[in-house]
């Protein structure tokens, strides 16, 4: 497949602005595998960069695990998207509920870019949900920064005519 971009158009059905979401390109998509691999510019402004302390040697300018964190849930809702049809503008929500496994295993330098590669090992469905489990892979220079094993929950709110919002609830009111 051909590198595409995330345009204005993909953000009308995802459920983050383009300033929160981080990712640049997407690679490739392994169907086969229920694979996904994404580039990310680390050149750019990131959330507590700017607070860092640093130091060239000791403690330099790098990616916060706090952002890192933060790209496995923009990897796997991407991965849910397009390799089980998961879409926030047809109904559903999610959010990650466990990390199983977390090994940071270098500084992520600002400069060089990152690929983030999302694998979907399983996929449950029960009723209106659907419980998908990921494994990630992070590297930068060829090099692995970050490997997760992480659970995310996704609900499907039926009827979401506008996916800003959700049905209304007749009991509430």
């Amino acid at each position: 497949m051909r590198p595409s971009q995330f345009d204005e158009n993909f953000f009308r059905g995802f459920p983050y602005k383009p300033e929160g979401f981080f990712l640049d390109r997407l690679l490739e998509v392994d169907r086969a595998n229920r694979r996904i691999t994404c580039e990310m510019e680390t050149n750019k402004s990131f959330p507590l960069v700017a607070e860092q302390n640093n130091q060239d040697v000791i403690h330099p300018p790098h990616l916060p695990g706090a952002v890192i964190i933060h790209l496995t849930g923009m990897v796997g809702i991407l991965a849910a998207q397009i390799l089980l049809e998961i879409r926030f503008g047809e109904g559903w929500s999610g959010y990650g509920s466990r990390i199983h496994r977390a090994e940071f295993k270098r500084l992520v330098k600002l400069g060089p870019p990152a690929l983030l590669e999302g694998r979907i090992t399983s996929d449950r469905r029960r009723g209106n949900m659907a419980i998908v489990r990921y494994e990630f892979r992070f590297t930068q220079e060829g090099l692995l920064f970050y490997f997760g094993d992480q659970t995310a929950v996704y609900r499907h709110f039926g009827g979401v005519a506008d996916p800003r919002g959700f049905p209304e609830d007749d009991d509430a009111r």
